[in-house]
């Protein structure tokens, strides 16, 4: 299946982050012609290399796809949720109550300041 949407995306997220086709494809496993491929072909890889490609650029996989308009916001916006994100998954029930308390209070401060 070709997705020039795809193809695009890859090639500007790589571009950003200074990498090489060589280093992208060592970095997931695949070959260099496979990375050619997707950006110049638009080909979309079977289903575990994009949950690969999607983590290792931490963004969608509706947002490599072209199905998610990341909701207006810019990439760097979209990677500090998706980090955010990522890493609350990662933590126990007493540190996420812990995590939830600390921001509940950050945006308290924040929000309530915008108001006066």
């Amino acid at each position: 299946m070709a997705n020039k949407i795809f193809g695009s995306r890859v090639k500007k997220l790589r571009s950003e982050r200074g990498l090489s086709m060589d280093a992208l494809a060592s970095a997931l496993g695949v070959t260099k012609s496979r990375i050619n491929m997707w950006e110049n072909n638009g080909v979309v890889p079977r289903d575990e290399v994009l949950l690969a490609l999607s983590n290792y650029f931490e963004v969608s996989t509706d947002y490599l796809l072209g199905n998610d308009e990341m909701d207006g916001k810019s990439p760097e916006e979209s990677a500090t949720l998706h980090y955010l994100q990522r890493n609350l998954k990662e933590l126990n029930e007493e540190q996420l109550e812990k995590a939830k308390n600390i921001l509940s209070t950050v945006f308290d401060d924040i929000f309530n300041d915008d108001e006066e």
